[in-house]
């Protein structure tokens, strides 16, 4: 805890508003993670905010990310594909992605299995609303771009999935403060474990292309 505490103060000071909108706009963390962050009293001391400024810049921070991925994400994969350093980074993310993507398709198609709209939009809301690791605005922004909905909607969709996310952290953390810090470690814990994970699978796709 103390190492922690040390990491946040060197990297922000005192600044717990500034580094919560900083850590909101982490892959994995996220706002599901950065509301605790940002109000645990262990990390921060008297610095450490209220559950309404820590939701609100959570909020913020994790939004500004949206529309910034929606607009790259294609381009960037592309680029990824191209070179040999990223190539098996993007297999992995293209793996992770279409799953996520497949499985809201497969539930949305009508009786003449044709994927409707609506439906896709109204299960991206609800994938993105459950506060839950991975399945925040990155992966949500990715799978709305790989199934091809418009920006307008993967803005509408995502964020207000978003909001209702951060509504369950903040009632939650409301109704049992005490287990404030404890959710701030185990996102923090979950992040560091998935991206070992990812780096994990990376290898193992680059071991398989090079035999």
């Amino acid at each position: 805890m103390k190492i922690l505490e040390k990491i946040l103060v060197l990297i922000f000071g005192t600044h717990s508003d500034i580094a919560t909108i900083i850590i909101s706009m982490f892959p994995i963390i996220e706002l599901k993670g950065a509301i605790p962050i940002g109000m645990s009293a262990d990390l921060w001391g008297v610095h450490s905010l209220s559950g309404e400024k820590a939701f609100i810049l959570s909020l913020i921070g994790s939004s500004i990310v949206v529309p910034m991925i929606a607009l790259t994400f294609t381009p960037l994969l592309k680029w990824f594909s191209s070179t040999k350093f990223f190539k098996n980074t993007a297999t992995v993310i293209n793996e992770k992605v279409n799953k996520h993507s497949n499985k809201i398709e497969a539930q949305s198609l009508s009786s003449n299995k044709k994927p409707r709209t609506w439906l896709r939009c109204l299960l991206l809301f609800l994938f993105v609303a459950v506060p839950l690791p991975l399945t925040g605005v990155w992966t949500g922004t990715c799978v709305g771009v790989v199934m091809g909905l418009k920006l307008w909607q993967i803005l509408l969709f995502v964020i207000t999935g978003n909001i209702i996310a951060g509504l369950i952290i903040y009632f939650v953390l409301a109704i049992f403060p005490a287990i404030t810090t404890i959710l701030a470690l185990i996102f923090l814990a979950i992040a560091i474990i998935v991206m070992a994970y990812l780096f994990y699978k990376i290898f193992l796709q680059r071991k398989k292309n090079s035999e």
